[in-house]
């Protein structure tokens, strides 16, 4: 395709590829297809089925169609055509082509995995009744807004196996903004909330959403969200993006910080490429921005005691000036049976565990690391109507796959619902399936 040259008394149009959509464009190494590539998005697009629709849709010859990358590297498509060709038509069509083609060959750079894209015109699934996508309601003003699965760590306590070591998800979600944001208002209106916090949080690290700005700013247009808050482990975290969300509305980062030490710092991580200081940075840049900052250690018994004190005289040092949120959300370790587990190591009882955040209030003068409601601006609220119960019996379709080997979604009265039991189904397969599971909103249930 890029060998094709146009003939002398035919008329060359243009359009450069790389300033029409937002990714970075390289062609296979032998030339077939492009690689599509934005943030932890990528993607292949046949370059043969991209010359062969343009030319139907254009009326001209296949061969008139071709492909090539300039001195500055970006991606050009080039028609050549004794009649006029409407660049604004051509570019619309490429737009459209590659909207349609493009999501069915996603992969995760992260975990490797393949990405499933999920738009409400492309599945019109729900995104109510995941734990893995979409927005979920646990009776408060909070609702976590879920955008993708996947993580660059490998965290050996992580609670739900995530990242590219695991052994259980075999493949990732990614959402469309709008459709999240769309969601989101429908929540908040139903709940009638008047200050609502979105949490952008998930199985996966947010900041890795390559659309996280358009999304902090559509959740931040809805009258009624008070405060917009993001989990972060800080491996995507650049000034650039802090000033962005700044600027969009971002109103406080939860910054997972376990170690002030290199190597336990990549112990902690499961990479051997941690960059610990470049994080280190990154949270005092943020507690001298308009973002509140709140680092949030795991204390992980006998492997970051130390660390936990050291992190607490960080927090101090750089993050004097913020009024409005509790500057630190030190966590428990809790063992979960469906995540990874430290060897050896036992939890703490709730109450051993504040004993010990009092102490260091006490020895560090600082306030509230035993942590209320309250402190967030949090408060209860009624639930989202609830439609299936424990015991009920659906039928339906798989819409689908699971992250998991034997599980798939369904969809049943506007929620959408996994089902294990399952392996070896594709999409569409008629399916029935008992709910054995609906807190929050969020539904398991078991093929019969």
């Amino acid at each position: 395709m890029a060998d094709k040259f146009s003939s002398s008394h035919k008329k060359d149009f243009t359009i450069n590829l790389s300033e029409v959509i937002p990714y970075t464009i390289e062609f296979s190494k032998d030339a077939k297809e492009i690689t599509l590539t934005k943030g932890v998005i990528t993607g292949e697009i046949s370059l043969d089925s991209l010359a062969l629709e343009l030319a139907q849709r254009l009326d001209i010859a296949y061969e008139d169609v071709f492909f090539k990358k300039n001195e500055k590297n970006d991606f050009l498509i080039i028609f050549t055509s004794e009649d006029f060709i409407d660049i604004s038509i051509a570019e619309s069509l490429i737009l459209e082509m590659i909207a349609i083609e493009l999501p069915y060959s996603l992969k995760n750079t992260d975990t490797h995995k393949v990405f499933t894209y999920i738009t409400e015109n492309l599945f019109g699934i729900p995104l109510i009744g995941s734990m893995y996508f979409g927005v979920i309601d646990r009776g408060t003003n909070l609702l976590q807004v879920r955008s993708l699965t996947g993580c660059p760590l490998n965290c050996p306590f992580c609670s739900v196996d995530e990242g590219p070591v695991t052994k259980t998800k075999h493949r990732d979600f990614i959402i469309d903004s709008d459709y999240l944001v769309s969601t989101f208002d429908h929540v908040v209106k139903e709940k009638e909330l008047e200050k609502a916090e979105a949490h952008l949080d998930g199985q996966g690290e947010p900041m890795a959403y390559p659309y996280i700005v358009d999304l902090v700013q559509g959740l931040a247009n809805n009258p009624n969200t008070a405060i917009i808050s993001a989990q972060t482990n800080g491996w995507y975290l650049t000034e650039k993006l802090v000033d962005d969300l700044e600027d969009a509305g971002l109103s406080r980062i939860n910054l997972s910080i376990n170690s002030m030490e290199l190597s336990n710092a990549k112990r902690l991580s499961g990479r051997g490429d941690f960059p610990l200081q470049k994080i280190l940075d990154m949270a005092e840049y943020i507690a001298n921005s308009k973002i509140s900052l709140l680092l949030a250690p795991l204390w992980i018994p006998g492997i970051n005691d130390s660390d936990i004190e050291e992190i607490v005289k960080f927090s101090k040092r750089i993050n004097s000036k913020e009024k409005r949120f509790p500057t630190l959300g030190i966590q428990n370790y809790l063992i979960h049976h469906q995540g990874r587990n430290m060897k050896g190591v036992k939890s703490k009882t709730f109450k051993t565990f504040n004993e010990q955040l009092r102490e260091f209030e006490r020895k560090y003068d600082v306030s509230n690391l035993v942590l209320k409601q309250s402190m967030f601006e949090s408060y209860k609220s009624n639930m989202l109507s609830n439609p299936l119960k424990v015991g009920e019996i659906i039928s339906g379709r798989v819409v689908l796959p699971g992250r998991l080997n034997d599980e798939v979604f369904t969809v049943a009265k506007n929620r959408i619902i996994h089902v294990t039991g399952t392996e070896g189904l594709s999409i569409g397969t008629k399916i029935k399936a008992r709910i054995i599971r609906n807190r929050h909103n969020i539904f398991f249930a078991k093929k019969v």
